[in-house]
């Protein structure tokens, strides 16, 4: 069974957020994904029946500036990136984000 698995990193003083969702066709990996995007995932990855990512959406949103002197975290912006795209250390880190604690 495939699955999307989420990822947020809440801070320093709260654990991140995780969710796994199983996925038997592409309407339910479209949908699931879509929610995620919704809820502004930090992190979100598409894997296979053997557990092996096959592509990870992360928001790459920078901070905005709000007019008033600040910064503001701008609308989620979401980059796909599949293996191989990225230098193996940096994918690795990204993969050990989805594994269960």
């Amino acid at each position: 069974m495939h699955t999307v698995r989420s990822y947020t990193d809440n801070g320093r003083y709260f654990p991140p957020t995780q969710d796994i969702y199983q996925v038997a066709c592409l309407r339910d990996m479209l949908f699931h994904t879509m929610q995620c995007m919704a809820d502004s995932e930090e992190m979100i990855g598409f894997f296979d029946g053997e557990g092996q990512c096959k592509g990870i959406w992360i928001d790459d949103a920078g901070p905005v500036d709000d007019g008033e002197g600040g910064m503001t975290l701008g609308l989620p912006t979401y980059v796909l990136y599949r293996p191989g795209s990225l230098p193996l250390e940096r994918w690795n880190a990204y993969i050990a984000n989805f594994k269960q604690p």
